[in-house]
Order: C-alpha cells, then structure tokens, then sequence
C-alpha cells in the first residue's frame, strides 16, 4: 500500500456507516485504541512509528501522517488536543492546526476518500473489540500430563 491509494478499497465501505464521535474510550483500552489509531496511520503512509513522535517536522509524507493520526485521536477516539499533543510531543495549538489541516484537506476527494476509509475502518475495529478482555483462564485447554 502507498500513501492514499492504500485505502482506496475501503472508500466503498466508507458510505455504509455513520460518522459519529465513539465514546471515550477510558484506560487501557484508550491506549489499545490509539495503538489501532497509530498502526492503521503507518499503514498507510509507510511511515515508521518513531516519525510520528520526532522533535523535528520532518519529510512531508511524515508531517501528514502525524496530522492524520493527531487528527483521528481527536475525532475518532474523541482525545483533548491536551492529550494527543502529550502523546505526540507536541503543542496543543499544534494538533489544533493539524486537525485544522485535514479539514481543509478534506474538500480534495482523493484525500477525503482516504480520511473517510481510515474513520470507518477505525470505528468498525474498535466496534468489534470487546467491551472488557475475557476471564483470566487460558484460551486454550490445557494438555493433560502424562
């Protein structure tokens, strides 16, 4: 997959479900959620995670995905622009403007079509995650010892 050619399959799902805020996830599952966030953004992008966090801009393709992803905390995992700016080693007026940038953006339809494959692939992901984890017996049978 490269940069936005790599969602093009989900734009058809895209229609299908509604855009809405999800809750706010509370805990461990908000830092699962945002790993999902993360890793669907350096899917895409073909960035390495390390990028994202850099003190320094960096090259254009990595700036946008760190946008991208600031501004899918924000809207999907509904995050204080505090709390991604933490997160991302950055200011909360950054992820402002970063938020900011991906709306404007979003008037373009190839990167619109983008954005809108990454919010519902996100939101079914974290839709089909359980509510809590499973019971602390193993998930598989143990062997009997001989």
């Amino acid at each position: 997959m490269t940069g936005l050619s790599g969602i093009s399959d989900l734009a058809g799902v895209a229609g299908a479900m509604p855009a809405h805020r999800s809750r706010r996830p509370a805990g461990r599952a908000a830092r699962g959620a945002g790993l999902l966030v993360t890793a669907c953004v350096l899917s895409v992008f073909e960035v390495e995670e390390a990028d994202l966090s850099q003190p320094s801009r960096g090259r254009a393709q990595v700036a946008l995905a760190r946008q991208v992803a600031m501004y899918l905390h924000h809207v999907i995992l509904a995050r204080t622009l505090t709390d991604i700016a933490r997160e991302f080693g950055r200011d909360r007026t950054t992820v402002a403007h970063a938020c900011r940038l991906v709306e404007d953006r979003r008037d373009e339809p190839e990167f619109d079509t983008m954005i809108g494959g990454l919010e519902t692939a996100l939101q079914t992901g974290l839709a089909a995650l359980p509510a809590r984890p499973p019971s602390s017996r193993p998930l598989l049978p143990q062997r009997a010892e001989a």
